[in-house]
């Protein structure tokens, strides 16, 4: 990249993709005299939960008279 001078930066947490994504703005180089502006996305994924599901306490698992 050319003129990697960060102009700005944004960041959003995506709920429903268990991701982030950040997005910044440089200033690039021109021969110009107006200075243009390149946007870099950037996405980071996280695992889903390993089960969907909550489970109930341990106490209550225990109880044999208790139905799931």
């Amino acid at each position: 990249m050319q003129g990697k001078n960060l102009v700005g930066a944004a960041t959003r947490y995506i709920a429903g993709r268990n991701a982030v994504q950040t997005v910044y703005w440089r200033g690039v180089k021109s021969s110009s005299e107006n200075q243009k502006f390149m946007k870099v996305l950037r996405t980071v994924h996280f695992a889903k939960p390993s089960s969907a599901a909550p489970q109930p306490p341990a106490r209550v698992v225990q109880e044999q008279n208790i139905r799931f």
